[in-house]
């Protein structure tokens, strides 16, 4: 209830102001910068800190931002000042982001950094980012507008990922970073052979599918805190969505390797496959697949998305391993 209020007041605010006066720009106008790296690699996330000279009493502002959609996704926006920030508005490659501050206290003053951005790197090439215009509106709600036009480009190579040349799922590993739904590590390395968490899994997933990811914390998972932050809007959402459930005792276990047969039942059930075939399971070691994944498992095969390993073995208790992930959920990708 409270944080309605706060943004219908912000909206007020913003909305009062543009019937006072326009307060005309002095010669010492303000200035305003956007920094970040001028290079990074292709699924990378790229950091944007919003700076602003020559300030005088700032209450409030609104940014209008205009990035490339094609190679860049925004994730996240944060205020760097104190009060009520209203959650960033994207529409296709448009932003707006707008903070206030909160009860009859003055404005800042001076050089200021109002927020960071951050965005994942989808694409190669010169990716722009640019301020078109801001608002300001300071403590006497007095509104000023100003167009701003500044911009940066941030040059996006390909991955330099030093451990997956000539592996059998290079090209899907390559495409699934481009397509933001994995990253390498900080070494260079993307570890195809890895095993994957359910929790590193669930929030692949929710990459690919670029749902809404859930504002409100709605876990009730008893080993909620075994979930890194990072995770839990993807968690949540997938919950929320009815995507992914827990084990009988209310845990989670993140932490734990998903296997086979537990990937390829979420997989189905995530893509909307038509678990209730017929289709039967000729897997050698099909006797092995748990039951609540034996419909999947046949739905899968059935429509060519999944295969045996050596001798036809399903292995519905093998762990998954990085490349197994990406070259699958790029799989149900194709399909949808």
């Amino acid at each position: 209830m409270i944080s309605k209020l706060l943004l219908l007041g912000l909206a007020l605010l913003l909305c009062f102001a543009w019937l006072l006066p326009q307060t005309m720009l002095a010669a010492g106008a303000p200035s305003f910068a956007l920094i970040t790296g001028n290079k990074t690699d292709l699924g990378k996330e790229i950091q944007v800190t919003v700076k602003g000279t020559n300030l005088t009493d700032v209450f409030a502002y609104e940014f209008n931002i205009v990035f490339d959609s094609k190679r860049l996704k925004f994730k996240e926006a944060k205020s760097a000042g104190t009060g009520f920030t209203v959650s960033p508005i994207v529409n296709g490659d448009h932003l707006t982001f707008a903070h206030t501050k909160i009860g009859e206290i003055p404005g800042d003053n001076g050089d200021l950094t109002f927020f960071s951005l951050v965005f994942q790197s989808i694409g190669t090439g010169n990716a722009a980012i640019e301020i078109k215009d801001v608002n300001l509106v300071n403590s006497k709600l007095e509104k000023t507008s100003q167009n701003v036009g500044v911009r940066v480009s941030i040059t996006i190579g390909k991955p330099q990922l030093n451990d997956i040349a000539g592996h059998w799922a290079e090209a899907s590993i390559l495409r699934a970073v481009e397509l933001g739904i994995v990253t390498g590590y900080n070494d260079g390395k993307f570890r195809p052979q890895g095993q994957v968490t359910r929790t590193e899994f669930v929030t692949m997933l929710m990459r690919s599918l670029q749902l809404p990811l859930s504002e409100l914390n709605e876990l009730t998972f008893t080993d909620l805190d075994k979930i890194p932050a990072w995770a839990r809007a993807s968690v949540s959402t997938a919950v929320k969505a009815k995507i992914i459930y827990g084990f009988e005792d209310n845990t989670f276990r993140g932490d734990k390797p998903i296997t086979r047969a537990e990937m390829v039942t979420i997989l189905v059930r995530a893509f909307g496959l038509n678990a209730n075939s017929e289709a039967k399971l000729t897997f050698n070691d099909a006797g092995k697949i748990p039951a609540y994944a034996q419909k999947s498992v046949a739905a899968a095969a059935n429509a060519g998305l999944v295969g045996g390993k050596g001798n036809n073995l399903f292995a519905p208790k093998d762990n998954t391993t990085r490349a197994e992930a990406v070259v699958l959920i790029l799989r149900f990708l194709d399909m949808k």
